[in-house]
């Protein structure tokens, strides 16, 4: 049931995102017969959900900061995630990666690599680095990073309106007092076009419509995303459970709260946080190794 929520929201915001774009191209004067708009459609849905085989490889070019072990972080690394593939019964070839950061950092990315920082396997005794393996393995297998991956590819365009209609960097005090100047600006535009230019009034209404749109849809989406993320880490929680290193992740979480202050904050965590308060996380992980009756 989750899975079905988390892709049919995916489409939904790659659907509405093309949509709009092809509306506002519409209003434009651009003239879009079925054809063009279903054409249009079908290879923006292809192109979203694809791109971790086009934009992942690329990101991970130009920005990632992983790279391969050495003989005695490999040796480690697969002595432990052999045991996790074991009991996943899962054959697929996955590929070990260190992520080169000075903080604890574990993540799963691509279609087949899980990285994680030295400092934090210097920390994690085997059972606890085969529970948080066990959790990013969940991760790839689900196709939780290409859904995520589709998510993102779609919000492009939006976040990029919404930069341009946030004027880079002015704060909303500025902002605010811009606002009265900024509306004289446009409504002598808007009567400029309307008298004397009748015909390039549409474009600018369908450059409004367009901005504000895709402002909302940033907005929605994203705070959307955001809690499918959440729900997304206590599915792979009770996944890493079920095969049996529950408790290796408990204690690595309970490592990683001691290496790092903690948001506990309910706001920032439901308006800005892809990951639950990881105490949340710990106390769950209790009650499914029988530490807990319930989430009281």
């Amino acid at each position: 049931m989750y899975k079905l929520l988390q892709i049919g929201a995916v489409l939904l915001y790659v659907l509405l995102s093309g949509i709009c774009f092809l509306c506002s191209l519409a209003l434009s004067g651009v003239y879009i017969s079925w054809f063009t708009f279903f054409t249009a459609m079908t290879g923006w849905t292809l192109f979203c959900f694809l791109s971790i085989y086009i934009l992942g490889p690329l990101n991970l070019f130009f920005y990632g900061h992983i790279r391969l072990p050495v003989f005695e972080e490999e040796k480690r690394l697969m002595g432990c995630f052999e045991e996790v593939l074991k009991s996943a019964g899962c054959p697929k070839k996955f590929r070990l990666r260190i992520a080169e950061s000075d903080g604890p950092e574990v993540f799963a990315c691509g279609t087949n690599i899980i990285a994680i920082s030295k400092p934090l396997m210097n920390e994690l005794t085997d059972d606890e680095l085969k529970g948080i393996m066990a959790h990013e393995l969940g991760h790839l297998a689900s196709s939780d990073t290409m859904i995520s991956r589709a998510f993102g590819t779609a919000s492009l365009l939006p976040r990029a309106v919404c930069r341009i209609v946030s004027l880079t960097s002015l704060s909303l005090k500025k902002l605010a007092l811009l606002l009265p100047l900024v509306g004289l600006i446009l409504f002598a535009i808007f009567l400029f076009l309307f008298f004397f230019k009748p015909l390039h009034l549409m474009p600018v209404i369908a450059i409004v419509l367009f901005i504000l749109t895709f402002s909302l849809l940033d907005r929605i989406f994203r705070w959307l995303r955001l809690t499918l993320s959440r729900l997304c880490e206590y599915r792979q929680d009770a996944y890493t459970h079920k095969l049996g290193h529950g408790a290796g992740l408990r204690d690595a979480l309970k490592k990683l709260a001691k290496m790092e202050p903690q948001r506990v904050n309910i706001y920032f965590t439901l308006m800005h946080s892809t990951q639950p308060v990881i105490y949340h996380r710990i106390r769950r992980l209790e009650i499914l190794e029988g530490m807990r009756d319930n989430f009281s």
